[in-house]
């Protein structure tokens, strides 16, 4: 299975590759040009613990919120572009009207 190293070394390409179902608890691959999807599931990440040890657990942590913090600074200035801006004060505006 997947280790936690080697997600959080490419997780960028895993973030873009993979979705989640909240469902099974787990990721699933988008497409492969394999025979078989590829899935993580929180035993990949328990025997990542135990291989690595818990330490791991706090530089993934860290290391997903700095990649959080630099997705929501992107959005949030995605929503002060003042094309959008204008788009998204139009419909407030016809929001409050109906």
């Amino acid at each position: 299975g997947c280790d936690v190293l080697d997600i959080l070394r490419n997780l960028n390409a895993f973030v873009s590759q993979h979705y989640y179902n909240i469902n099974t608890q787990m990721f699933i691959e988008r497409s492969s040009n394999n025979k078989f999807l590829r899935t993580t599931n929180i035993r990949h990440v328990a025997n990542s613990i135990r291989t690595h040890g818990i330490g791991i657990m706090n530089t993934a942590v860290n290391f997903t919120y700095q990649y959080l913090r630099q997705k929501f600074y992107m959005f949030s200035q995605f929503l002060f572009d003042e094309h959008i801006k204008s788009r998204l004060m139009k419909d407030i505006k016809y929001f409050k009207e109906n």
